[in-house]
């Protein structure tokens, strides 16, 4: 089998497992999941919060892999107006949608792989999110050239995701190769997530380890200008200290 044919199983074969643990398994128990717990979620809801300050009321947010809409209805109780979400399960999002409208939150939810395409016109949005999700993409780059279309020229990625340290992170994701579970891929250091980004021409403006098990970073796509209105450097810079030291009390530079 060629190197292309390769990566279309591998995409297949996790992308299986990932939507028959979102749509079958954890619509239902997914905020409550042991897993969940103890990697901290609010953690990624404070540093995105924190890097999108007080122009979170003016801002076109996407939340790609948004999951039960936990992040939705944090930015919504921000201030934020203007919210989507996608997910690649339906009835996970049927789940997200029941929530957000119990508490009279409009979202603008729809099914969509992200490695694929997302339903919505190049430069919708002036912030897409992506949060517990980078560890899912099998084709990462290809993720992250569709949320730079949907992206304004001068929008942001706020990424947060869970980190272990070796050689924890190596025996998991030498687990993952033989064995997907509940569609994760693989799980990187703060760096190896920087790299993805760089490789693919996104402009990092912040990269750090938030707490032990997580990091966070904001970046432009390809295309950005960072003089041109949006978030500036300063204010993302103090949003992550404030997240990582006072909030976690955790340092230092990324892996």
């Amino acid at each position: 089998m060629n190197e292309g044919g390769h990566q279309a199983v591998e995409h297949d074969r996790y992308k299986a497992s990932s939507f028959r643990a979102y749509n079958d398994k954890l619509p239902e128990r997914y905020d409550t999941a042991i897993a969940l717990r103890i990697l901290r979620p609010w953690v990624a809801d404070n540093f995105v919060l924190d890097v999108l300050g007080t122009e979170l009321t003016r801002l076109r947010i996407l939340d790609v892999g948004c999951a039960t809409g936990r992040l939705l209805e944090r930015l919504a109780e921000n201030g934020a107006r203007m919210l989507a979400g996608s997910d690649l399960a339906p009835r996970i999002l049927n789940t997200a949608r029941a929530k957000l409208e119990g508490r009279r939150i409009e979202a603008d939810l729809r099914p969509a792989d992200a490695e694929s395409s997302l339903p919505w016109p190049s430069g919708t949005f002036d912030v897409a999110t992506l949060t517990g999700v980078l560890h899912h993409l099998v084709r990462p780059r290809a993720a992250l050239a569709e949320i730079a279309r949907v992206l304004r020229a001068n929008g942001r990625l706020v990424l947060w995701d869970a980190c272990f340290f070796p050689p924890a992170r190596e025996l998991m994701n030498a687990c993952l190769k033989i064995h997907p579970h509940e569609g994760d891929y693989r799980f990187y250091t703060p760096g190896q997530a920087r790299s993805v980004l760089t490789e693919s021409a996104w402009d990092v403006v912040c990269c750090r380890r938030l707490s032990w098990w997580s990091y966070g970073i904001c970046a432009t796509p390809p295309a950005g200008d960072d003089t041109r209105g949006g978030l500036g450097h300063p204010r993302t810079a103090r949003g992550l200290r404030s997240v990582g030291d006072a909030r976690d009390g955790a340092a230092g530079d990324p892996g």
